[in-house]
């Protein structure tokens, strides 16, 4: 699994930009991970292809000059905030969704940006967020909100279910944690309305408190190897009950991070997260951090 180590930092942090606010706001959140991983940033841009007839010639002149554009104006954006940090760039034509899920091979990590609270739309040009986080090979990050705190109280905070996949997502929240010498938070989250049990309240109460324990021993568990790898790292468990996705959004109003697993499904069209990454996504207040057990 990819955490945060000198093994990790020769790989690039990628990030697809094309000139917009919501991809300013991804560039900017990647140059700050990128020196925190001392690494470099490959800029990605995927050029529209111009509609075929008698004017091709300047449409494609006038696409590679937006090309160029964008991609200086971002290069001088890092230099401005980390001159030491190696830059390098990619353009193709087509959709730039296919171009980041092919620098990811290679890559630490991919961030795209998203416009706009209660969707998850196109990162730039068309590209679903979703999907390039569902194919990449490696964790993507999705920025439509930077935080919204200077000092957030939960740190980094990642869900967990006792998984391979939640696994995957702990061991790169550590790793995030650890580089931002930030607390982490571990949420295992469970809904279970117990008035619906129809059983008498002392029941109701013992059930609720056995579900109590063994979600927190599942919690617990699940950090411990994690914890002996960063034992710097401070970690808060908290076990509720309420929909994961409910869970984790409200922490994220105090979060630098939220890490989420996902399997992930189908080809590359239509394709879904698991529900739980898709709602954070979707309702999350800062950068949402999708990891796959195959990418690491």
């Amino acid at each position: 699994m990819s955490t945060i180590d000198l093994a990790a930092t020769t790989r690039p942090v990628v990030v697809g930009v094309d000139g917009r606010p919501h991809t300013r706001n991804a560039l900017d959140w990647a140059i700050d991970e990128a020196v925190r991983r001392r690494c470099g940033i490959r800029l990605v841009h995927g050029r529209s292809v111009p509609v075929q007839g008698p004017h091709i010639e300047p449409l494609m002149a006038a696409s590679d000059e937006v090309s160029r554009r964008v991609l200086h104006e971002a290069e001088q954006r890092i230099h401005s905030v980390s001159p030491s940090t190696p830059v390098t760039t990619a353009t193709g034509i087509g959709g730039p969704g296919a171009l980041l899920v092919d620098a990811s091979t290679d890559a630490g990590l991919v961030v795209v940006g998203a416009r706009g609270r209660g969707t998850v739309s196109s990162a730039f040009l068309g590209s679903s967020s979703v999907e390039v986080a569902a194919r990449a090979h490696c964790p993507v990050v999705v920025v439509r909100e930077l935080p919204t705190t200077s000092s957030p109280a939960s740190g980094v905070v990642v869900g967990s279910d006792g998984s391979e996949v939640s696994n995957a997502a702990i061991g790169e929240a550590f790793g995030e944690a650890h580089a931002r010498q930030a607390p982490l938070t571990v949420v295992h989250a469970w809904l279970f309305d117990f008035d619906d049990t129809n059983l008498p309240a002392v029941d109701a109460e013992s059930l609720q408190e056995n579900m109590v324990r063994q979600s927190s021993a599942v919690t617990s568990q699940s950090v411990t190897d994690w914890s002996e790898k960063f034992p710097d790292v401070e970690v808060r468990l908290r076990v509720v009950n309420a929909h994961p996705v409910e869970a984790l959004a409200d922490l994220s109003r105090e979060a630098e991070l939220v890490v989420v697993g996902s399997r992930g499904r189908g080809g590359f069209r239509g394709l879904l997260l698991g529900s739980v990454s898709q709602g954070v996504l979707h309702h999350a207040h800062c950068p949402v951090m999708v990891v796959r057990p195959e990418t690491g």
